[in-house]
């Protein structure tokens, strides 16, 4: 049955549903909403819907290589400038290289566009991080969704929808997914059978509604990465002890962290924010294993303190798309919280 492999986001699957029943499909479509709860895997299912002769029965020959595409390792920019077709040649993705989605991909996307379906009624391609196109990549695309092909469909898939071209929004029609809720989540770690419940529960916990960080989280560096921040916390507060927070720091930069900068500011940030909660009262935290340490912080700390580290953290996460020095960012943070 569609979608039933897809977790979540159940208003979704019920408007892509209509819309494949009722034949009317837009030539554009918008699918907003965070990273890792679906949005591409929902793209796919869609095209298998639309194209499958049983209505997307997940078994047959289209239905299996709809969503079979190889991505090459990042050598140089000029290996992305094309649409990556699946094994099946009327289904297409677009994807950036590293940070950015070149404007000759686009270009490429414009090509394969106007070319009829080879095997379907129709073709689908599916542009990620859209967020991620500069100016010259952005108006090429408003290109082709200005004068769209009657046998193309697009789907444009974005976390920050806002940061795409006005004009490219208003010709899409928009899909909204939201975060999987948690319990959703830990039921589907525990049914794969390769999760303890203690352990799907901490990792449908710390995805924060985000389907792909559950399953790619490595939980015994989730878990020695929070008790370090903990000490953060508790160093910051109760102790004063800025030495222990910089010898902390020289730990989140560390060489084997570099692609995990990001998330342990994200476990930083939300144990700030469980000490908040706690402060006001709320049972809903993220890490409810360790209220005990919550409560510990919260009777020894003014509200507005923790509410100005959480807002620094967010300041701090906006510079890091302008390439700032990492550490000298984490040790500033710290050294402020110790202040």
């Amino acid at each position: 049955m569609m979608f039933d492999k897809l977790i979540g986001n159940e208003e979704a699957k019920a408007r892509l549903g209509r819309m494949a029943a009722s034949g009317r499909i837009p030539n554009a479509l918008l699918f907003a909403g965070p990273e890792g709860v679906g949005k591409k895997e929902f793209a796919f299912e869609f095209a298998r819907l639309l194209m499958c002769r049983a209505g997307g029965c997940g078994t047959c020959s289209i239905c299996s290589r709809i969503g079979k595409v190889e991505i090459p390792k990042p050598e140089k920019g000029e290996d992305f400038d094309r649409v990556f077709l699946s094994d099946h040649p009327d289904v297409g993705l677009v994807v950036p290289y590293k940070r950015n989605l070149r404007v000759g991909s686009i270009r490429a996307l414009e090509r394969e566009a106007n070319f009829r379906p080879f095997e379907s009624e129709r073709r689908l391609f599916v542009i990620d991080d859209a967020e991620k196109m500069n100016d010259s990549a952005s108006n090429a695309l408003l290109k082709t969704l200005e004068e769209p092909p009657a046998t193309t469909d697009i789907i444009v898939i974005s976390a920050r929808p806002d940061s795409l071209l006005q004009t490219i929004r208003s010709r899409c029609q928009m899909i909204r997914f939201v975060p999987v809720e948690a319990r959703s989540i830990e039921t589907f770690l525990r049914s794969s059978g390769t999760y303890s419940a203690e352990d799907a529960a901490l990792a449908s916990r710390a995805a924060r509604g985000s389907v792909a960080k559950a399953l790619s989280l490595d939980l015994e560096w989730f878990r020695q990465m929070r008790g370090l921040l903990i000490d953060v916390i508790r160093s910051a507060i109760l102790t004063g002890n800025i030495a222990t927070m910089l010898q902390i720091s020289e730990q989140v930069n560390d060489p084997r962290n570099k692609d995990l900068f990001e998330e342990s500011v994200d476990i930083l940030q939300s144990l700030i924010r469980d000490t908040l909660a706690f402060q006001k009262g709320s049972s809903d935290l993220a890490n409810p294993d360790l209220a005990d340490h919550f409560r510990e912080f919260a009777d020894a700390v003014e509200t507005s303190t923790i509410e100005r580290w959480n807002n620094e953290i967010e300041d701090m996460r906006l510079n890091l798309f302008v390439n700032i020095n990492r550490k000298v960012a984490i040790d500033g943070l710290f050294a402020r919280m110790a202040a």
